[in-house]
């Protein structure tokens, strides 16, 4: 193969990799995915000496393909929905992925996009950290609240996210309630195993007039990332990973190298369904109110101790109540953010 063709195919399987870690995290399925990618690569001989030359350049970071041993790996997940002029824009979905070799299991937390920061000095919703300063900062922010250390991020467009649902022919889930927001183009009719295209999946993991706001719809989000997985893994649809490959790529926004992608990559067989963990970071709802009860701002204050110690619970398989007593949570609010508030136990005129 000459060496513009090397590079070109080179090129390509990059993407495809990028495509298993990237959509399969974001959607909490990176090894399901995987198993159909690998499957795909391995027909294709053409590709293993290209594989194997990626593997030799960054064999300090990975020493076999096959390597299934080392520390657990620690990735945020950030959805977007990237304005035109815009350099950042606030995330619309956050997922903290931790990835234990060792013992086989993904353990992941949605965090809720009002949870209660401190950003630049003042007390925000953590969906403002990417806007501020991009990924790094959303990646700090989340390693000071949780306590933990994050080895990378992931970026990832939502236009991204709409064209692959199109690209497999959509995703079949049960509707539960009316879900109408026409200034969000979300327009959505209850009913069981409805096939949703692009568009209307989108409508489904954004939608959040829930009683519970922010709380029910990151639970509405895991029962779509299972429903992706499993169409996903349609042998029809494995053949179109090239394709969700190329539209991945272009809406893709990480600092993960060749080799650290490779790696998580060879861990794929290794994982099955069975091995994701999911959870919402647990805490209580907190009001800000005018003198005149008129509701101003409504944040998720995290459970500040629980919180630093959610993942490793979760690879005991413990499972941690997501509403958490307010009187009991370990409350990190500035005393500017506590006038004029009211705790609130009442759920509506969530947004």
């Amino acid at each position: 193969m000459s060496g513009s063709g090397r590079k070109k195919l080179r090129g390509g399987l990059k993407s495809v990799f990028r495509f298993i870690i990237s959509a399969g995290i974001i959607f909490g399925v990176f090894f399901a995915i995987g198993i159909g990618v690998a499957a795909y690569i391995d027909k294709n001989t053409s590709a293993e000496p290209v594989l194997s030359e990626a593997v030799q350049e960054k064999e300090e970071e990975i020493a076999t393909p096959l390597d299934i041993n080392g520390p657990r790996i620690n990735i945020l997940a950030l959805g977007v929905d990237m304005r035109n002029g815009e350099e950042h824009s606030r995330s619309d979905v956050m997922i903290l992925a931790s990835i234990d070799p060792d013992l086989k299991k993904v353990a992941l937390v949605s965090i809720p996009r009002d949870t209660q920061v401190t950003l630049k000095g003042s007390e925000e919703k953590i969906c403002a950290a990417n806007f501020y300063g991009g990924p790094e900062y959303a990646v700090s922010t989340v390693e000071n609240l949780m306590g933990i250390k994050i080895d990378h991020y992931i970026l990832a467009d939502f236009q991204a996210f709409e064209n692959i649902i199109d690209i497999i022919g959509g995703v079949t889930i049960d509707i539960p309630q009316r879900m109408y927001k026409p200034s969000e183009g979300i327009n959505l009719q209850p009913g069981e195993q409805q096939l949703l295209n692009g568009h209307d999946a989108l409508a489904y993991v954004r939608f959040r007039d829930y009683a519970t706001g922010d709380i029910e719809r990151t639970q509405h989000q895991q029962m779509f990332l299972t429903a992706l997985a499993e169409e996903m893994l349609k042998p029809l649809n494995i053949i179109k990973l090239p394709s969700i490959a190329k539209e991945v790529n272009k809406h893709l926004q990480t600092d993960m190298s060749v080799g650290t992608i490779l790696k998580l990559a060879s861990w794929v067989p290794f994982f099955s369904k069975d091995s994701i963990a999911a959870q919402t970071l647990p805490g209580y709802f907190h009001d800000i109110r005018d003198a005149h009860g008129t509701l101003l701002n409504s944040f998720w204050i995290a459970d500040a101790a629980k919180a630093k110690t959610l993942v490793s619970t979760m690879f005991t398989g413990e499972e941690v109540a997501v509403f958490q007593p307010a009187a009991e949570v370990n409350q990190n609010v500035t005393a500017a953010a506590r006038q004029n508030t009211v705790v609130s136990g009442n759920n509506s005129n969530r947004q």
